[in-house]
């Protein structure tokens, strides 16, 4: 039986389940998250508005602020080590998500086929590493990577095979960061899918199995489409945790080799504690957050499409 087999009873209970976003609730929801805008406005939106006023002056430290225009803007769009910082975070950001988001689903739907008891503890385990602190992760992964003492490159060489460059090699070093930060995040984002999950109504794969369904089927027709609000949020959460790497490299190779790992908040960083040009560090990161809005907006845009 193909997925177009599935009768029309089932597509009609698909559509029937589905409720628009924030239904009938009136304003006990606006209610709820009046507290976070009371201290998001003076301190988050007051940050950005400055950060956005700094972009258009140059501000060296210990002397007056000069309005220069768009002048920092364009001394950032001519700075190649930008394009390198952007390229570098794009595509790390590529891998993280291809590898992360199925993960996360099969790790999700695992967790779904255990007894309450058993999901307890694998809830547990996989949500321990966000848990800790990301300076403490970098330094453990440091150790495990080390060409020469490192644990992997021991285990390794008991089976035969030569050391690996883990951080030391421009081809490897960066996707070995990614390794790092899926690692740690892969619980996280599980478990918000598996909650997501919990939503699902039973009868939906009731239908379904009275078509003819099999499991592949149901995870294709069932269980991904009714679970694309949570991974609309999954994937925005995790791109914009993707586009502000810094601590994994900064810690683990400073950018090297060959700024091979060398970010864009790495870049805003050194422009602006660096070098002292806080203007320049300012438009860098206004373009950043630019950038991050565009990917966001792209990932929404398509899981509408796809939803409708």
């Amino acid at each position: 039986m193909s997925s177009a087999d599935l009768t029309d009873s089932t597509r009609r209970t698909l559509k029937v389940r589905r409720r628009p976003l924030g239904g009938d609730r009136g304003l006990a929801p606006y209610l709820f998250i009046v507290p976070f805008f009371l201290l998001f406005l003076p301190f988050g939106a007051g940050s950005i508005i400055l950060a956005v006023g700094m972009a258009f002056v140059d501000w060296p430290l210990g002397r007056p602020a000069e309005f220069v225009g768009i002048a920092k803007f364009a001394a950032v769009l001519r700075d190649p080590v930008f394009y390198t910082g952007m390229y570098n975070t794009f595509r790390m950001l590529l891998a993280y998500l291809l590898v992360l988001m199925p993960l996360a689903i099969f790790v999700a739907v695992s967790m779904a086929q255990l007894g309450r008891r058993s999901v307890n503890v694998v809830q547990i385990v996989i949500f321990a590493p966000i848990t800790m602190s990301l300076i403490a992760v970098s330094v453990i992964f440091d150790l495990l990577y080390d060409d020469k003492v490192g644990l992997l490159n021991g285990l390794l060489a008991v089976v035969g095979i030569d050391a690996v460059k883990f951080l030391s090699s421009a081809d490897i070093a960066p996707w070995s960061i990614v390794a790092m930060r899926i690692w740690r995040v892969l619980g996280y984002y599980a478990i918000m899918l598996y909650a997501g999950l919990q939503t699902i109504p039973d009868e939906l794969y009731e239908a379904a199995a009275i078509d003819g369904a099999n499991w592949w089927q149901r995870l294709w027709n069932v269980t991904l489409p009714m679970l694309k609000p949570v991974t609309m949020f999954v994937l925005v959460a995790a791109s914009v945790g993707a586009w502000e790497v810094f601590a994994e490299p900064n810690v683990l190779t400073e950018g090297g080799p060959a700024r091979a790992t060398y970010t864009a908040i790495m870049y805003i960083f050194d422009v602006s504690f660096g070098r002292f040009d806080l203007g320049r560090g300012a438009a860098a990161a206004v373009l950043l957050a630019i950038a991050i809005t565009a990917t966001t907006g792209l990932v929404t845009l398509l899981l509408r499409s796809k939803t409708k």
